[in-house]
């Protein structure tokens, strides 16, 4: 099998067969069908051989060993090309915080990627990793995550350049990463002299931990040189993995290493910091946080709010969509039944305040071995497992997990992770509260700006709507000291504004290049490609009726985006009746 069963430099990687991490050592002979069109070839004896793919895509890798008296043995893995080259970053920073906490220091590495034609760093987009189980997400993933919809390289044309905080140990106490988040910053102001500010991007976690870098920074008096503060899809009142499933982990762990290395990362500090609701404080019917969760809360309040503009991007639904499921109903079942051995593993959502049973589990095997069973039953609690938020795919990865006994039935794909309220940090709601309907919103949180979808959206997911958000933030508060370079791409210009039947949308290329104008509703769809052709330098324009590709005209305001060479413009639209 891979170690890392997917490649974002799938234009060139090189695969490694080492005898030190095989059963007995390498074969006589191996060779190898990499699924690149080459066909098979035979590994060297260094264990090395390189490939090339031409397509991202999955690919499936066989193996052929060949032993000394002639015998054959195959096997075959799946490896998923991601990208074909993801670009380096301009440098590296190694980030070490000055300060410890509860007896360590933590440490990091920050990317440094550079704006187009730059040399030094200038107009600083500092980004904050979230929650990484395994530490193993580095620069190619973190790139692909925060280059959804081209939201970096937008911002690289525009003439920010953007610095991206890797922890080594992402599931270390949150409070021990915020000591190396305040390092970097300290590394960026003195990069980028006292005059210059820069926006902040906590994803996830890194919400929180920018929160609390900030909010120490402010309360030891020490300028952070942030102006803007952005909190995506973070848990600023908490997070959630369905109890039933943690329960589910800890009764497997001794079975399956997949559900042992899971459930060590629930039970790290990061994670009992963050979960709303954790198996290690299920103390007979009681659901509730880890004392970990608690400490840090008050750590939270002691240091206080950052002082600069603070800004909520949710992924969660702002209008009340569930997750598919309602409180107390089943979301997995595992059931088997043979004559050595009778297994069951079901797990249902936590009831809301009701008396209901969240996990079975039973391991029946035959005499003379021991059987096990447990089952769990909360009352009381809040159901939050499918509640409005950005979702995780727990379940579903489960059902794709192979079990040595049965098959794991997920009955719904995913589930709550970071509830709307919670990335919002609405204080006094439950977590179904309609926030698009409430007028006292804004009197609820401790944002000063909120950006939330109609519909749940997978956590940290970046649609052409939010990335429109995103943008207009990071511009927001740069001061004529950090003015950016002029956008290759000239502001787009519709007239009439409002319109009806037609407006036209025009521009002003500086030089020659491939150019796409597309428009967007508000609840982030694409609804019309007005443009999209290389181009000659000058003046363009094209019209649009209002017509999406699949619907008539519709009134209401649109989003208009124009991609161009070394630039990006947005506007927006009316259409009305």
């Amino acid at each position: 099998a891979a170690l890392r069963p997917v490649t974002h430099r799938g234009a060139r990687i090189e695969r490694r067969f080492a005898a030190d991490w095989s059963v007995g050592g390498l074969p006589s002979r191996l060779e190898v069908d990499p699924a690149d069109g080459g066909g098979w070839r035979s590994v060297g004896p260094d264990g090395r051989l390189a490939v090339s793919y031409a397509a991202t895509g999955p690919r499936t890798l066989r193996l052929r060993a060949t032993a000394a008296d002639g015998a054959e043995r195959h096997a075959a893995f799946t490896l998923e090309v991601a990208a074909l080259q993801t670009p380096q970053p301009t440098a590296t920073w190694p980030v070490t915080a000055s300060v410890p906490f509860d007896g360590a220091a933590g440490a990091g590495s920050a990317y440094v990627y550079l704006a187009e034609g730059r040399t030094q760093l200038t107009n600083p987009v500092v980004v904050v990793e979230g929650f990484d189980l395994d530490d193993s997400m580095g620069w190619d993933v973190l790139y692909e995550m925060l280059n959804q919809e081209q939201l970096i390289e937008t911002l690289r044309a525009e003439g920010f350049d953007a610095v991206v905080l890797d922890f080594a140990s992402a599931t270390a106490p949150i409070q021990r990463n915020a000591f190396v988040l305040t390092e970097l910053l300290e590394m960026v102001r003195a990069a980028v002299g006292p005059q210059r500010t820069s926006a902040l991007i906590g994803a996830s976690m890194g919400g929180l931990v920018s929160r609390y870098a900030l909010g120490w920074l402010a309360q030891q008096q020490i300028e952070s040189g942030v102006r803007t503060w952005i909190s995506f899809d973070s848990p600023q009142r908490g997070a959630v993995i369905p109890l039933g499933l943690q329960h589910w982990l800890a009764f497997f762990r001794d079975d399956s290493e997949a559900a042992a290395f899971l459930l060590s990362r629930l039970d790290t500090p990061a994670a009992r910091q963050l979960l709303l609701q954790h198996h290690l404080a299920t103390s007979g019917t009681t659901a509730a946080p880890d004392p970990l969760r608690t400490a840090f809360e008050a750590d939270l309040q002691a240091v206080g709010l950052p002082p600069c503009r603070r800004f909520a991007v949710a992924n969660g639904s702002g209008a009340v969509a569930n997750q598919g499921f309602a409180p107390g109903q089943q979301i997995i079942r595992y059931e088997y039944d043979s004559f050595l051995v009778d297994i069951r593993g079901n797990v249902w959502a936590v009831p809301q305040q009701t008396s209901a049973r969240i996990f079975q589990g039973v391991m029946n095997v035959i005499w003379p071995l021991p059987d096990t069973y447990r089952d769990v039953n909360v009352a009381g609690a809040v159901s939050w497992d499918g509640a409005p938020g950005g979702w995780r795919a727990s379940m579903a990865q489960m059902d794709t997990t192979s079990v040595p006994y049965g098959d794991i039935q997920a009955l719904f794909g995913h589930h709550c992770f970071i509830p709307t309220v919670s990335a919002l940090d609405l204080a006094g709601v439950g977590p179904l509260h309609d926030v698009l309907a409430d007028p006292d919103l804004m009197s609820r949180t401790t944002f000063d700006a909120l950006h939330v979808p109609l519909q749940n959206q997978e956590h940290v997911s970046i649609t052409p709507e939010s990335a429109l958000w995103f943008l207009e933030e990071i511009r927001e508060g740069v001061t004529a000291a950090e003015a950016l370079p002029a956008l290759a791409a000239a502001p787009l210009r519709a007239f009439p504004n409002p319109f009806n039947p037609r407006t036209t949308v025009s521009f002003e290329l500086p030089a020659a290049g491939h150019a796409v104008l597309e428009a967007f509703d508000l609840r982030g769809r694409r609804v019309a490609v007005l443009l999209d052709a290389d181009l000659p330098a000058g003046r363009h324009a094209a019209g649009w009726d209002g017509r999406a590709s699949d619907a008539p005209p519709a009134a209401g305001a649109y989003l208009l985006r124009l991609r161009a060479p070394g630039g990006a413009s947005t506007a927006r639209v009316m259409l009305v009746e």
